[in-house]
């Protein structure tokens, strides 16, 4: 384990709600020791934390409070994931942003990860949030920019609780018609991407000792496949596997792995973008403007599916409501698939 992912480690092990955060301009901290090994020996008789702390050349500033680390009167944000810190992959646009806004609401800090710089930059403004709010540019689909940006997290928080892979992108071809690099994009995207956000989740919460949750965005595609969608049905389904074997893997460190199945969420989606509605509107043989009439029509309730519609379902899966829930597989669907 890298020496600063053991600082953060030893101190979550003893006293499972602080947060911390590097904080080099700490001039004289209240604490020093020279490595992780005497931090976690120095934690072990203490009952409380100092409000600062430098662990060899690691200067850390210790709160309980995501509010109180960065110096804010306010008190902290009251709510079911209050005291946690969440980490969403593809959160500058789509579902992964209307995730972040869910898991915000209900009182995590959220770390924001994203390749587009851009979008985090406008999102980080319209949280309007610096204590609870951090966004980190991270490329799925590299193991050295995912490591790196949950080192950032830990940086800034001390801490990982929840991480929601939503990162995801759904190349509609026919089979013969299917590109392979657009096939080997999605299989990095949507697999390779969680593979690499669940393995890091899983080294952290483990060292911590003190549980913890993920939650994967699936779709309806990875329980009852669509035409035209090979990759996207491939990955999807891929992820509904994936998160059941890190469920039995993972449950006896308290960590628990859900899927969420989403329908088709029109709102705020890069998905169903421009292109990708004229895809589907040759596919079914309809207008480009009919195309979200008719899959809202497809739906039992009749109902356009909304972003905060999955967010709602990832903070019960993320919170002690679903406490006793892994393994499983949350469809949000307004009733279109009945494969479950």
């Amino acid at each position: 384990m890298p020496v600063a992912r053991a600082i953060f480690a030893a101190i979550q092990a003893r006293h499972p709600t602080t947060f911390a955060r590097v904080d080099p301009s700490i001039a004289s901290p209240a604490v020093s020791v020279v490595a992780a090994e005497d931090l976690a020996a120095l934690l072990e008789g203490r009952a409380d934390l100092p409000p600062s702390l430098r662990i060899g050349d690691v200067v850390l500033r210790l709160a309980e409070s995501a509010e109180a680390l960065v110096g804010a009167t306010s008190p902290p944000t009251r709510g079911s994931l209050s005291g946690q810190v969440a980490v969403i992959s593809g959160a500058a646009s789509g579902l992964g942003l209307g995730v972040a806004r869910g898991l915000h609401a209900a009182g995590a800090a959220v770390a924001c990860t994203d390749v587009d710089a851009a979008g985090l930059a406008g999102l980080a403004a319209s949280f309007g949030d610096l204590a609870r709010v951090s966004t980190h540019v991270v490329d799925v689909t590299r193991e050295d920019s995912v490591i790196a940006g949950f080192d950032e997290v830990l940086a800034r928080f001390g801490r990982v609780d929840c991480v929601a892979c939503c990162a995801g992108i759904a190349p509609a071809f026919e089979l013969a018609d299917f590109p392979l690099e657009r096939w080997r994009l999605s299989l990095d995207i949507n697999l390779t991407g969680y593979f690499l956000y669940g393995r890091e989740a899983a080294r952290i919460m483990q060292a911590q000792g003190h549980g913890g949750t993920m939650v994967l965005l699936s779709s309806k595609s990875g329980l009852e496949p669509s035409k035209a969608n090979t990759a996207y049905n491939a990955t999807k389904a891929g992820e509904i596997h994936m998160a059941r074997g890190w469920a039995a893997e993972l449950g006896r460190h308290g960590i628990r792995v859900n899927c969420i199945a989403p329908g088709n969420v029109f709102q705020g989606s890069k998905i169903w973008n421009a292109d990708y509605i004229a895809q589907v509107a040759r596919k079914r043989g309809i207008a480009p403007d009919e195309v979200i009439p008719y899959y809202i029509g497809l739906t039992a309730l009749n109902r356009d599916i909304k972003p905060e519609d999955i967010a709602n379902a990832a903070v019960f899966l993320a919170s002690d409501a679903a406490r006793c829930i892994t393994g499983q597989v949350l469809v949000v669907d307004s009733g279109q698939v009945w494969s479950r």
